[in-house]
């Protein structure tokens, strides 16, 4: 066996054992010599470099298709008008297919549950999805950086979310303001003055739900409630962001199924996830689509209780266990132990007592303010 971790193994096993932590550690941390074999002898280093050239000759040929569509296009505070769109997510979707091939995947499964429904009249009256016309936010777990370019393979082209450092390449930088996507900066100096992401966010779903442009909706939001990445055996706490405005919105699932190597963007390097995901003889994927999730009253009047049972819905479907004391916070601080060696064996229990303090804290004001919503429904409904 060979170890992705040069951590001792009771460094590995002090993550396993927090609950917060173990959200974040690789599957197959321990990989045996069959993945050696792929990773340095076939398809290796030369499997590598053919499945990246043509991955990026696409995605060049993609660009040119996506700049030649908005050619002498300039208004992109507003949605593009609607052949454009079309025509976009169109291009984006099977470009996106052609280039994931190239990567090693060849079999896609693909369910539409909106489509396959029992028969029974409480369904028909709600939309069945259309990638090119819907307006409600696609909402799914987070597996890795790879993700956007598997749901477009799926769905089309939604309006995704992506990080700030991503606007510095010319090409993403293009594809991001075509498809009006929301920019994250995870340092708030960085960010313009008075830009919030989450009231960007809100605006969006808002816009969408407006009715002078219900026969002129704008790209489908696409978010991560998880705010980050995980290794596929949990899902972690849904934040409120997109579930403020309480409005429906279209759940989804994903799924990188490989037995001998993890897609999951968790504690590991980017070149690695990439070499080793671009070294697989095949990469199988899934995704299922399912019918509108609407909220009760509760739900819209409470947006951490809406964003929670959203989670635990996407858990269930998944067959995996909701985890509502995992985060950002907690991946990185994995990520500086197993990878970077930031935090010394004798540090680690000490920096999780501080996380799990900031949790607590967390937990308890929003305890408290289900409480004081609680108390004045109560009021409201004695006056009524």
């Amino acid at each position: 066996m060979f170890s992705l971790y040069k951590q001792p193994p009771e460094v590995i096993k002090k993550c396993l054992d927090h609950p917060g932590l173990r959200c974040y550690v690789h599957q197959h941390y321990n990989y045996s010599l069959y993945e050696a074999f792929k990773l340095y002898i076939f398809p290796g280093p030369l499997g590598f470099l053919i499945r990246l050239v043509a991955m990026l000759i696409i995605y060049s040929f993609h660009f040119l298709l996506q700049k030649l569509i908005f050619l002498n296009y300039q208004d992109w505070d507003h949605p593009a008008p609607h052949w454009r769109r079309q025509a976009s997510q169109i291009t984006m979707r099977y470009c996106c297919r052609v280039c994931m091939w190239c990567g090693g995947f060849y079999w896609i499964k693909r369910i539409d549950h909106s489509k396959v429904r029992p028969k029974s009249k409480n369904w028909e009256f709600l939309p069945r999805f259309d990638y090119l016309e819907d307006k409600y936010p696609l909402v799914g777990n987070h597996c890795t950086f790879m993700d956007v370019l598997t749901i477009c393979m799926c769905t089309g082209a939604p309006s995704f979310m992506g990080h700030s450092g991503v606007k510095k390449e010319y090409t993403a930088r293009f594809i991001m303001q075509a498809f009006r996507c929301l920019v994250v900066y995870r340092n708030k100096q960085e960010a313009p003055e008075g830009y919030s992401v989450s009231k960007a966010l809100i605006d969006r779903v808002e816009q969408a739900f407006d009715p002078k442009d219900e026969n002129n909706a704008p790209y489908a939001p696409l978010v991560f409630p998880e705010g980050t990445t995980s290794n596929g055996q949990y899902i972690t706490r849904f934040h409120k962001g997109v579930f403020v405005p309480g409005k429906s919105i279209r759940p989804f699932t994903i799924k990188y199924t490989g037995k001998h190597f993890s897609n999951h963007y968790d504690t590991i390097s980017v070149m690695r996830l990439i070499y080793g995901m671009l070294t697989q003889f095949w990469n199988p994927f899934e995704m299922h689509i399912y019918d509108l999730y609407i909220p009760d009253e509760d739900e819209k009047q409470n947006p951490d209780l809406y964003a929670a049972n959203v989670g635990k819905f996407i858990a269930q479907k998944l067959g995996l266990e909701y985890v509502d004391d995992a985060g950002y916070s907690y991946g990185k601080l994995a990520y500086d132990i197993l990878i970077d060696n930031k935090v010394s064996a004798d540090q680690i229990d000490s920096e999780v007592a501080k996380l799990d303090l900031i949790q607590e804290k967390e937990r308890k004001e929003i305890m408290a303010k289900k409480g004081e919503l609680n108390e004045n429904n109560q009021k409201i409904n004695t006056l009524i």
